[in-house]
């Protein structure tokens, strides 16, 4: 026991040093996304990311060794007390057609904490980003009847983190069903900065925009398990999230800069033009699966999700006309070779998995797409151990060239720790 409570101890102070030293260089989350400033930014899967590298799979099966964090239902299939953690980033190319810059950006991707509560249930607590707003554009323009110019810097930063406890119940030996209560909370900053040019030194104007926000979610799931087989079951799972009410305060200033070579110094304290209450609505979503399962062994898998996010509502109470429905299709696969076997590379996990997404962003009558293929495996952090490493990689593409749109071609990596161990909260006994 002492040495897995060290084993976690020391990957936590990994995993928390590398995110800091990330955050050093870089502070993005996962780089530059113009399609971001759409909305409340890019929303997250949610995934475990033993199963981002079978396309984000995972509504209808589970082997009781990652911990499901898309349907709360197969909770029930994890018997062990279960500390889960990772990374996640990405290195992608932005490009036009006539320009192209490169991003990269990391972060810790969530944490979550799984145990059984009886034979049958399983609870689990959750933290992990929900969206993310991350972008920047800039551009010049010169004053008319001057020989002066105005540089243009616009930028958005934050995002939306969901805190959950989610609940898995085995009803028989078949059907499982669960929910998920969670709470959003998070803020969004916009600024509008121009930097305009007088003598030798800089003059800047700043308009921010800055919304706070938070609001409790609800999801429930389902998944069903039929035997067709000796060694195969007939898996269908799915699960709906209910649309969700956010409330919170949006504060709008606008501030003078001046920069005489030293770095830009505020004038004077920013002059806030509104401050006020509000709120914004998240449509309701639901998603199916299917997965044809020899336990332990292959799983063959197949998903579709929607959300329609003509129904979301800004801070405003408005519409949004460039939000759309989103649509998701994804396949996984994942391989086994041998889980009784005495060798280790037999008790690897081998996945593989194609995604493609309808995002909501429809930009100058485009509707962005995104389509991704992903490879990973997951390996026991020692021999016949049930604590593993999941690591993924996906290749994909978002958006397309022309129409005033920009193409981003990516690599996603994602690195996890599963730590697993029915000894961990047991009482010591002396004799």
């Amino acid at each position: 026991m002492l040495k897995q409570i060290k084993l976690t101890a020391y990957l936590i102070i990994c995993i928390l040093s590398i995110t800091e030293s990330f955050a050093q260089k870089e502070s993005r989350l996962y780089g530059n996304s113009p399609y971001s400033a759409l909305g409340i930014g890019d929303i997250f899967s949610g995934s475990a990311i033993a199963y981002d590298a079978m396309g984000g799979t995972g509504l209808s099966f589970g082997n009781g060794i990652a911990v499901n964090t898309i349907n709360p239902a197969l909770l029930a299939k994890n018997r062990y007390v279960a500390f889960n953690t990772g990374l996640r980033g990405q290195y992608k190319t932005l490009s036009n057609g006539t320009l192209s810059q490169s991003d990269f950006g990391m972060n810790l991707s969530h944490i979550t904490l799984a145990f059984p509560i009886k034979t049958k249930w399983t609870t689990a607590i959750t933290m992990q980003p929900y969206s993310g707003v991350d972008h920047e554009a800039r551009f010049t323009q010169t004053i008319a009847g001057t020989d002066k110019s105005v540089s243009h810097t616009y930028k958005g930063q934050g995002g939306l983190s969901k805190a959950a406890w989610s609940n898995g119940v085995l009803i028989g030996k078949k059907l499982y069903v669960g929910a998920e209560t969670g709470f959003y909370f998070g803020s969004f900053r916009r600024d509008t900065t121009s930097l305009l040019l007088v003598s030798s030194d800089d003059l800047y104007q700043r308009y921010t925009d800055r919304v706070s926000t938070s609001g409790f979610a609800f999801k429930t799931g389902f998944a069903f398990q039929q035997k067709l087989a000796e060694k195969w079951n007939l898996n269908v799972g799915g699960t709906y999230e209910i649309q969700s009410n956010l409330k919170g305060e949006r504060i709008r200033t606008y501030s003078t800069l001046y920069d005489n070579g030293t770095g830009p110094q505020v004038i004077q304290k920013p002059d806030t033009l509104a401050i006020y209450n509000g709120g914004m609505t998240l449509p309701s979503k639901f998603a199916l699966g299917i997965s044809l399962e020899s336990p332990y062994k292959w799983t063959f898998a197949a998903e579709y999700s929607r959300q329609d996010w003509t129904q979301y509502r800004n801070f405003d109470g408005k519409a949004e006309s460039n939000l759309t429905n989103s649509e998701k299709i994804a396949f996984g696969v994942e391989y086994l070779p041998k889980f009784t076997s005495t060798k280790y590379f037999n008790q690897v996990f081998y996945r593989a998995g194609f995604q493609q997404v309808k995002t909501p962003y429809l930009v100058n009558g485009t509707h962005i797409k995104d389509n991704s293929f992903s490879l990973g495996l997951s390996t026991p952090l020692a021999y016949r151990s049930v604590s593993y490493i999941d690591f993924s990689i996906a290749f994909g593409n978002r958006g397309v060239i022309g129409n005033g749109l920009v193409k981003e071609n990516y690599i996603k990596m994602s690195l996890g720790f599963s730590l697993m161990d029915t000894r961990w909260f047991l009482k010591p006994k002396i004799d």
